[in-house]
C-alpha cells in the first residue's frame, strides 16, 4: 500500500514516510507492519489512509484531528463514496504543508444528544451495530461504564477470559456513544478485539447479531468476573429436596464462581425437571440464563411436492403435494401416495434425486425432517417387496459419453430409475431387456437399419429372429451398460454380454448402473421431455398469515417436551440414554431480561426463516404467569430495546430500535444514520432479539444516568 501512494503522490523513495489509518474524528492509527495484511490492520471499505513524510527540520506532522485534514478528505469521508480513498498529507522541504484547500471541518463535530450516535458499517457489521445499540441502551449497562466502574473490576489473569480487553473497548465504545460529540462513530477497535478472540467474527461477512450477542456478554462477564480464583463445586442432585433449597443452593454455588456486572443484570434461573419413562426418574436442577430463546408456533402439518414413478410402462409419472406431519417419518409419506395412487405401500420407495442422480434412498423409519425439499422428490414402484431377497433393486442413470472425457456426475442426464432383476441367473440379455422394458416411456420409435452397435454386446446375440425376420432387441443397442462403483479404485466397469451370470453386490450402497448413450443417439432417440409429462395433482398450501403473541412463544418454550434421540438423557438409575420427557420453568428472572426469537431454523438438511409477525407489548409485559419461584421482584418489563433482521437465510440487513432514557423517546439505529420512531412501528416481523427492563430496577433512575452523562461530558 505504501509503495502505491509513494508513486501516486511522487513521493521519492529515499524519503522516510509513514502511513496512517484514520477511523474517527479522534482516533489514527500508525501502520507499522508493512508485511501486515489489510485484513490484519481492520481496514475496510472507504477506509481514510494517510501518508506522513519527515520534515526537512526532522520533524513530523502527525494527523490526530480530521478537523486539521483537507477539505476535500472531509468531504470525501461523509459522502461515504463506494471506492476506497486514499488521502495524503505530507510536509516539505520548508516545513510548511502541502495540502489542498485546507478548511474547517466543524460539520464532522455536530452536537448530538448523548446516546444518539450512529455507527459506521465497515463491512457487513450492521449485525454488530444492531447489538451494541441495544446494549448501549441498557442503562444499567451505559451507567456502569460511563463510571468507569469497569477500571475497577477487570480480570485480565481470567483463562476464560479475553485478558480485559474485550471490557475496554466496549467501554471506550460506550464512552464515544454517549459523549454528545458526534453524529457516529467507528467501532474499528472493538471490532478488532471481537475478531481477536472470536476468529469467526474477524472477517467481513454478514454473521448472527445473537451469536455476537452471546460472545459479548460471555465475553463482558469474564473480562469482568469479580472472582479471581474459582473454586471447585461438587454438583449435587436434588434427592426430592424442596425446590426453595435447591434453587438457592444453585445459585449460591454459581455465585461462587460468577460474579460479575453481567451477572447482577442479565443473570435469571431456569428450573429443569427430566422424567424417565421407564424408571420414573425425577431429575430437577437450576442452571442460570442471560436470554430466553424462545421458539416460534409453526403449523404441525408439512406439504411436501412428489412425483410417483410407476414401475410399468406406459403408466406416466404422477405429481402430488402430500399432506405429512411435521414431526413423522417416511413411511407416512409413503402411506399417503400409497393410497392416491391404489399401490402397496410395501412396494414404494422414496428417493431424493439430485443432478440426475440418487443422492439417498430413504428408509421407512427415517424422519422427514431428514427429507430436503430443495431436491426432486420421487416415490417409485417396485414389482416386488422392497425388503425382497429374491431379487436385486438396482438403481439407474443415464450417461451421455463423450469421447475425451472419462466418467462423472456432470455427464448424466433424465431421471434415474430402479430395474428389479432375479438375484441368481441374471443375464446380461435379462437385463438389458428389464432396463429396456422400463424405458419404453422415454425411447422414441427406433429404426433399426441405423443403429451401429458393438457385435459382441449384442444382447441377442446368437438368438432367433422374430417373425417378421427383424432382431427386434437390436434396439437395445442404443447404450451401452457400465457398473459405477465411486469407491473402488475400479470405477467404471463394462458389463458384457458373456452369457454368464451377473454378479450383483449385496447392497449398492454407492454403486449403480449408467447407460452409456452416444450423443447421436441420445438426440435422436431418448424422449427429453418424457420426464415432465406429469399429471398435476397440486394443492397449494399458503403460509400461515395468522399473528403470534409472544405469550404463545412463553407458552411454547414452557411445554413439557420428549426429548430426541440425538438428545437423550442419561438415566443414573437405568444407567443408559433414554428419550425422556423435559420442562423448562422460570425460576428467577433478571433485571434486563433479553428473549432471542428463534425465527431462524437449522438442521442438517434444511434452513429457514420464519417470517411471521410476532406481538410483543412495549410496556407493562407481564411475566407472573411464567415466574415460579417467589420473591419480591416485580415481573413487569418495559421494552427498552430490539434488534430487527430484514431479508432471508443467505443474508439481510440488520437495524436497532432503542430507547433513549434521556428523553424517553424512541430511535432507529441503521447503522451511522439515527432518526426518531414512533413506538407504533416496532413491533414487525423482523423484530429478532428484544430487551426488557423490570420495572422499578434500582440501578436505572433516569436522573441517575443523566448525572452521570453529564458529570462525565464535563469531565471531559
Amino acid at each position: 500500500m505504501e509503495q502505491l501512494m509513494r508513486e501516486h503522490y511522487g513521493i521519492p523513495k529515499d524519503m522516510e514516510a509513514r502511513l496512517w489509518s484514520c477511523f474517527s474524528p479522534n482516533a489514527s492509527n500508525e501502520l507499522t507492519n508493512p508485511d501486515s495484511t489489510i485484513q490484519d490492520e481492520g481496514l475496510f471499505q472507504d477506509q481514510v489512509i494517510v501518508i506522513d513524510t519527515r520534515s526537512a527540520n526532522g520533524e513530523w506532522h502527525r494527523p490526530t484531528r480530521w478537523l486539521n485534514y483537507p477539505s476535500e478528505l472531509v468531504s470525501n469521508m461523509t459522502a461515504n463514496s463506494a471506492a476506497s480513498k486514499m488521502v495524503t498529507r505530507r510536509t516539505v522541504g520548508d516545513g510548511s504543508v502541502n495540502n489542498e484547500a485546507e478548511s474547517s471541518s466543524s460539520s464532522m463535530y455536530t452536537s448530538t444528544q448523548p446516546g444518539l450516535c450512529g455507527l459506521c458499517n465497515i463491512g457487513n457489521t450492521c449485525f454488530m451495530n444492531s447489538v451494541i445499540q441495544c446494549m448501549s441502551n441498557c442503562p444499567p449497562i451505559t451507567q456502569y461504564f460511563l463510571n468507569g466502574d469497569h477500571y475497577e473490576e477487570l480480570n485480565e489473569t481470567n483463562p476464560l477470559g479475553m485478558r480485559g480487553e474485550i471490557a475496554k473497548a466496549f467501554g471506550e465504545l460506550i464512552k464515544s456513544l454517549w459523549s454528545g460529540t458526534s453524529t457516529y462513530t467507528v467501532p474499528h477497535h472493538f471490532k478488532l478485539q471481537v475478531g481477536k478472540f472470536a476468529p469467526q467474527f474477524s472477517g467481513y461477512q454478514q454473521q448472527d447479531s445473537q451469536e455476537l450477542l452471546t460472545f459479548l456478554l460471555d465475553g463482558l462477564h469474564e473480562d469482568l468476573n469479580r472472582i479471581k480464583k474459582k473454586p471447585y463445586i461438587e454438583y449435587k442432585d436434588s434427592d426430592s429436596r424442596p425446590d426453595l433449597e435447591v434453587s438457592k443452593e444453585s445459585w449460591e454455588n454459581y455465585q461462587k464462581r460468577n460474579n460479575s456486572i453481567i451477572v447482577d443484570v442479565f443473570h435469571g434461573l431456569l428450573k429443569s425437571t427430566v422424567i424417565c419413562p421407564d424408571c420414573s426418574k425425577v431429575s430437577i436442577t437450576f442452571d442460570p440464563f442471560c436470554y430466553l430463546s424462545l421458539p416460534l408456533p409453526q403449523s404441525r402439518e408439512r406439504y411436501i411436492d412428489v412425483t410417483f414413478m410407476p414401475y410399468n410402462p406406459p403408466a406416466k409419472p404422477l405429481r402430488y403435494k402430500v399432506t405429512l406431519p411435521k414431526k413423522g417419518k417416511v413411511q407416512d409419506l409413503l402411506d399417503n401416495v400409497s393410497r392416491m395412487c391404489d399401490v402397496n405401500t410395501e412396494n414404494l420407495i422414496l428417493a431424493e434425486v439430485t443432478k440426475h442422480h440418487f443422492r439417498t434412498v430413504f428408509s421407512r423409519e427415517d424422519s422427514l425432517e431428514h427429507v430436503d425439499e430443495r431436491d426432486a422428490l420421487y416415490v417409485y414402484e417396485l414389482p416386488v417387496r422392497d425388503n425382497n431377497t429374491d431379487y436385486h433393486v438396482i438403481p439407474v442413470c443415464h450417461w451421455e459419453w463423450h469421447p475425451e472425457s472419462n466418467h462423472n456426475l456432470s455427464q448424466l442426464f433424465g431421471v434415474p430409475f430402479f430395474v428389479v432383476v432375479p438375484h441368481s441367473n441374471c443375464t446380461f440379455a435379462k437385463l438389458y431387456e428389464t432396463i429396456i422394458a422400463r424405458l419404453t416411456h422415454y425411447i422414441n420409435h427406433v429404426d433399426n437399419k441405423n443403429i451401429t452397435m458393438d457385435s459382441e454386446d449384442s444382447p441377442m446375440s446368437g438368438s432367433e429372429n422374430n417373425e417378421d425376420g427383424s432382431k427386434e432387441s437390436l434396439k437395445m443397442g442404443l447404450f451401452t451398460v457400465y457398473n459405477i462403483d465411486p469407491s473402488s479404485t475400479n470405477a467404471v466397469r463394462k458389463l458384457h454380454n458373456d452369457g454368464q451370470a451377473i454378479r450383483f453386490p449385496d447392497e449398492f450402497d454407492q454403486q449403480y448402473l449408467a447407460l452409456q448413450w452416444t450423443v447421436d443417439n441420445r438426440n435422436k432417440y431418448f424422449n427429453n421431455l418424457a420426464d415432465t409429462r406429469r399429471h398435476e395433482s397440486l394443492r397449494t398450501s399458503k403460509p400461515s398469515s395468522s399473528v403470534l403473541r409472544l405469550s404463545d412463544c412463553m407458552e411454547l418454550y414452557t411445554t413439557c417436551e420428549k426429548l430426541g434421540a440425538d438428545d437423550a438423557w442419561f438415566c443414573p438409575v437405568c444407567k443408559k440414554h433414554q428419550q425422556a420427557t423435559k420442562k423448562f420453568d422460570l425460576w428467577s428472572l433478571p433485571d434486563i431480561l433479553i428473549i432471542h426469537l428463534k425465527r431462524f431454523s437449522y438442521n442438517r438438511y434444511k434452513r429457514e426463516k420464519i417470517d411471521r409477525v410476532v406481538e410483543f407489548p412495549i410496556t407493562g409485559l407481564d411475566m407472573s404467569d411464567y415466574v415460579i419461584g417467589k420473591d419480591d421482584k416485580s415481573t413487569i418489563y418495559d421494552l427498552i430495546g430490539v434488534c430487527n433482521h430484514y431479508g432471508g437465510m443467505g443474508g439481510g440487513h440488520y437495524t436497532a430500535y432503542a430507547q433513549n432514557k434521556l428523553d424517553r423517546k424512541w430511535y432507529c439505529f441503521d447503522d451511522s444514520h439515527v432518526s426518531a420512531v414512533s413506538p407504533d412501528t416496532i413491533v414487525s416481523n423482523a423484530a429478532y432479539v428484544l430487551f426488557y427492563m423490570r420495572r422499578k430496577t434500582p440501578v436505572s433512575h433516569w436522573w441517575m444516568l443523566k448525572a452521570k452523562v453529564q458529570t462525565y461530558l464535563e469531565g471531559r
